[in-house]
């Protein structure tokens, strides 16, 4: 059985990228002929987020030139979000990519991995609902929800399965939806033995792991990290050229506000990103209610400590089932945090331990047997024909 994943902006390298190769490799795995699609913009940086996203594994990626009609949706959506919202650009071309892949393949498997929309696809995995409110007030956000309401229901279809990232992300699309689709929840796949560490000895450093991109909220890490001048905080994680840009903007906020223990390194290699993990303390996630957290998971693999805003999928799907002690609501909260597991060794080291145990059940294998399961569950087997 074929399998097509439609995710046309790959070259974003995030963490739904990572999850669509993930996927792939997945249901080569399981015995299906599988492969990705996707537009490039920037040849050179898709080859490099492939690389970076898929170590030990050759993924079969088509890579297509945007076409002029793609083109102009995705101009439209730079326009209108100034190239800061990626899910509508992934929304709007996800619809065009769709639509030619649906003329070709016939009678194979489509998923979609980026819309996060139920497409007329056969598999849609929804990190979270594009149409969720934001709650933000005034005219022109108003009118942007109505945009996105408008532009979701265009894309709605009838897929024969949801699959969404973890259980608060479920929650949600029911609240959009309702009961109205068959949703099961699969884990994007961690890679817990690549990462793993229980080194007790560790350096006075605060990790996040993020996209560089406006509403990662960022710019708190900054502000966190004047408040723990002792501890050097490092900002890592992929930058398109519109994200380098953003990553410059966090390196004159921190000289600007005279704060010299921030380290922003965009697009740092995977091998080194490990050594990091695993000789920091913490693990910082600013206040944004990530809808998984991989980064959150990986880290938690490689022995740093996760300090996390109470919502989302990294506080209710990983981090609360480690200590409720490690979530914060504002963070002002963050230093006595880091003061007190710091001050206590046996603490740090129970709650490693802890953390391994928890994240053990994201590994890929994981991934790979709730993928199979829910697939089978509405009848789509690598036997099919």
């Amino acid at each position: 059985m074929v399998v097509v994943i439609v995710h046309p902006l790959l070259e974003v390298g995030g963490g739904a990228e990572k999850l669509a190769i993930e996927m792939h490799r997945a249901l080569t795995e399981l015995g299906f002929e599988s492969k990705i699609v996707t537009y490039y913009l920037d040849g050179d940086r898709l080859a490099e987020i492939i690389r970076l996203l898929s170590p030990g594994f050759k993924p079969l990626i088509e890579a297509r030139p945007l076409p002029p009609t793609a083109s102009i949706v995705d101009s439209l959506a730079r326009a209108l979000t100034g190239n800061r919202l990626t899910s509508l650009r992934r929304a709007l071309l996800t619809g065009v990519l769709v639509k030619h892949i649906r003329e070709e393949v016939g009678g194979g498997i489509i998923v979609d991995t980026s819309s996060h929309v139920p497409t007329p696809v056969d598999v849609a995995y929804i990190h979270f609902p594009l149409i969720t409110p934001s709650g933000r007030k005034g005219f022109v956000w108003r009118g942007y929800e109505t945009l996105l309401r408008k532009l979701a229901d265009s894309l709605t279809g009838e897929p024969r399965l949801v699959l969404v990232n973890s259980s608060w992300t479920r929650a949600v699309f029911h609240s959009v939806y309702g009961d109205h689709f068959s949703v099961e929840v699969v884990y994007p796949p961690v890679d817990v033995e690549y990462f793993k560490s229980l080194e007790e000895k560790r350096e006075k450093v605060v990790v996040t792991v993020s996209r560089f991109s406006p509403e990662k909220n960022l710019g708190k890490v900054v502000e966190t990290a004047s408040t723990l001048p002792d501890y050097d905080f490092y900002i890592v994680g992929s930058a398109t050229k519109k994200g380098l840009k953003y990553a410059g903007y966090l390196k004159r906020l921190a000289e600007d506000r005279g704060v010299r223990n921030v380290h922003v390194v965009p697009n740092l290699p995977r091998s080194r990103l490990r050594d990091l993990l695993r000789t920091a303390l913490f693990y910082f996630h600013p206040p944004y209610a990530e809808h998984f957290g991989l980064s959150v998971a990986e880290a938690v693999s490689a022995g740093a400590i996760p300090i996390v805003y109470r919502d989302g999928g990294a506080w209710f799907d990983i981090v609360s089932r480690i200590s409720p002690a490690l979530g914060y609501t504002e963070v002002g909260e963050v230093p006595s945090i880091v003061k007190r597991v710091e001050g206590d060794p046996a603490l740090a080291r129970d709650l490693r331990e802890k953390g391994l145990s928890v994240v053990r059940g994201f590994d890929f294998e994981s991934f790979k047997r709730r993928l199979s399961k829910a697939l089978s569950s509405c009848c789509l087997t690598a036997r099919d024909q």
